[in-house]
C-alpha cells in the first residue's frame, strides 16, 4: 500500500508553477483585481479537486478488480510521469531564452485588465486542464488516494485537501492582495516580473526534480 505522505511533496511541486502564479498576480493587479482574483482562485482550486478526485475514484474502482492488492494504476502513473516529465525538463531547457534575450510574455496576460469574473473562473479552469505539470501531479495523486481502500468521505476529504495544498500560492496571493496594501501589490508586480524572465529555468529545474523523485518512488515500489 502507498504511502500517502506522498502527497505532500506532490502538492509542493504544483504550487511551484510560474505561470498559473503570474496569472494569479496579472489578475490581482488588474482593474478588476478584487473580483476576478477570487473568480480565478477558486476556479483553480476546484479544478484540483475535480481532477484528483476523478483520478482517485477511477484508481479505486480498478482496484477493486485487483486480486493481489497491487498497486499497478499508480504503478504505470509513476513511469508515465518519469518519462514525461524527464523530457519536459529537456524542451524548457532547450526552448530557453539565449544571447540576452527577454522572455516572451504570453498573449493572453494583455488581455488580463478587461476580463470579467465569469471570465476569470474560465481562465482557471483552461489552465488548470493544460498545465502541463500540475495535471499529471493531479492524477497522480488521485491515484495515490484511490489505491487505498478508503471510505467515499476520506477520498473526497483527502482530494480536497491535496486540491487546497497544490493551489496554497494562488490561495495565498489572493488572500495577501485583498488587503489593499500599495506594498504587497509593488512585490507583486516585482514577482511576476521576476517569474516571467525565469520560467524556462525554474520550469527545467522543477521538472529534473519531479522526475527524479518520481523515479525514486517507482524504484521502491519494483523492489518491494
Amino acid at each position: 500500500m502507498n504511502d500517502l505522505t506522498q502527497l505532500i511533496p506532490l502538492a509542493v511541486g504544483a504550487v511551484i508553477s510560474p505561470f498559473p502564479i503570474v496569472a494569479t498576480v496579472a489578475i490581482l493587479l488588474s482593474a478588476r483585481g478584487r473580483t476576478n482574483g477570487p473568480a480565478f482562485a477558486a476556479s483553480a482550486a476546484l479544478t484540483a479537486f475535480a481532477l484528483t478526485l476523478v483520478a482517485a475514484l477511477t484508481s479505486s474502482r480498478a482496484g477493486a478488480h485487483r486480486s493481489d492488492g497491487d498497486d499497478l494504476v499508480v504503478m504505470i502513473i509513476t513511469s508515465v510521469l518519469v518519462l514525461g516529465f524527464a523530457v519536459l525538463a529537456v524542451i524548457s531547457w532547450l526552448t530557453r531564452p539565449r544571447d540576452g534575450r527577454p522572455a516572451k510574455t504570453p498573449g493572453w496576460l494583455a488581455a488580463v485588465d478587461t476580463i470579467t469574473p465569469l471570465r476569470a473562473a474560465g481562465l482557471g479552469l483552461v489552465m488548470g486542464l493544460t498545465n502541463a505539470k500540475n495535471l499529471p501531479i493531479e492524477l497522480k495523486a488521485g491515484a495515490l488516494i484511490g489505491a487505498h481502500d478508503l471510505p467515499l468521505l476520506g477520498v473526497i476529504g483527502l482530494a480536497a485537501l491535496f486540491a487546497l495544498g497544490a493551489t496554497s500560492g494562488v490561495l495565498a496571493l489572493t488572500a495577501l492582495a485583498a488587503t489593499g496594501s500599495e506594498r504587497i501589490a509593488r512585490a507583486l508586480a516585482r514577482l511576476k516580473a521576476e517569474m516571467i524572465a525565469h520560467n524556462a529555468v525554474i520550469m527545467t529545474v522543477l521538472f529534473a526534480i519531479l522526475a527524479a523523485s518520481e523515479a525514486g518512488h517507482l524504484i521502491r515500489m519494483l523492489l518491494h
